[in-house]
């Protein structure tokens, strides 16, 4: 994902930027909470600029069968809709006065680390604003100890009567809604049952089945705070265009001189599918 910042010397010296690749990508992980959930289901190749993505609106039709004349052939409501991948952005932060290779250990490591978080949330903050923009309000009253749990499990009622499958659903909460549903048990006996993978994942419990996360989710174009968002994995898309990974890169720019910079670069898109639902709803 990076490129270490010095190489490993015979003596020894230096051995702990071997772990600064490993250390970049975990750190990334956990930040990236409701981006990781998304599909990348599409065709194509992104760094072209667009994708398709598969939008399948209805499940094929059954039809009686006829021993002697068989059945009419039926049309497949599979359609495809082009993504332009146009979120473009970078990393290019001068560290003046080192050359790449002569940079303090140190402030390799603390730049990495801060670039890799800051990349990471840009991230996260795209695939959220894309789900909230297209959310439809819960018509459940606003969120108490005593009706936390059961607006949840109302809501994903409604999802699971529209045929998407529990097991594709996540439940992203605000850190406020965490707190009242920590006081039910139904809840709080959820989180010892969630492996280690889920939970590097950071799936922190389940409601009626469904995996929870939390996340500071803001506030919606009204203003006001969002309690939760329900949503099926299978109406998000995220596509990675292309990415120059971050790293500690000289400059020859003809400007400046033995200095260096910390860089990256992202071409990416986050997208929610609302055709492939006649009502889709998100809380």
């Amino acid at each position: 994902m990076i490129n270490k910042a010095n190489a490993i010397q015979t003596n020894g010296t230096h051995e702990r930027q071997e772990r600064y690749e490993n250390s970049i990508i975990k750190l990334m992980r956990p930040v990236l909470k409701i981006r990781n959930t998304f599909s990348s289901d599409y065709e194509g190749n992104p760094v072209s600029g667009a994708v398709k993505v598969p939008v399948r609106n209805m499940d094929p039709e059954i039809k009686p069968y006829d021993v002697k004349n068989g059945v009419d052939l039926s049309q497949s409501a599979t359609s495809y809709m082009t993504i332009l991948v146009d979120n473009h952005d970078a990393i290019n932060e001068l560290i003046d006065g080192y050359e790449s290779s002569a940079v303090p250990d140190n402030l390799v490591a603390q730049r990495l680390e801060a670039g890799a978080y800051a990349r990471a949330k840009k991230l996260e903050a795209n695939a959220l604003s894309v789900l909230k923009s297209n959310s439809i309000p819960s018509t459940q009253e606003d969120c108490t100890a005593s009706n936390v749990y059961a607006n949840i499990v109302k809501d994903i009622a409604i999802l699971a009567k529209k045929g998407v499958d529990k097991n594709r659903m996540f439940v992203a909460i605000s850190y406020e809604t965490e707190t009242l549903l920590l006081t039910d048990e139904k809840y709080s006996n959820s989180s010892s049952q969630i492996g280690a993978e889920l939970t590097r994942n950071g799936v922190v419990g389940r409601v009626n089945g469904v995996n929870v996360i939390t996340e500071d989710l803001g506030e919606n174009a009204s203003g006001q705070a969002v309690e939760y968002i329900i949503y099926g994995v299978e109406w998000t898309q995220k596509v990675d265009s292309w990415k120059v990974g971050l790293a500690v890169n000289d400059l020859k720019d003809g400007k400046h001189v033995g200095a260096s910079a910390l860089q990256d670069r992202y071409v990416y898109k986050a997208l929610i599918l609302l055709a492939t639902l006649q009502d889709p709803v998100n809380f």
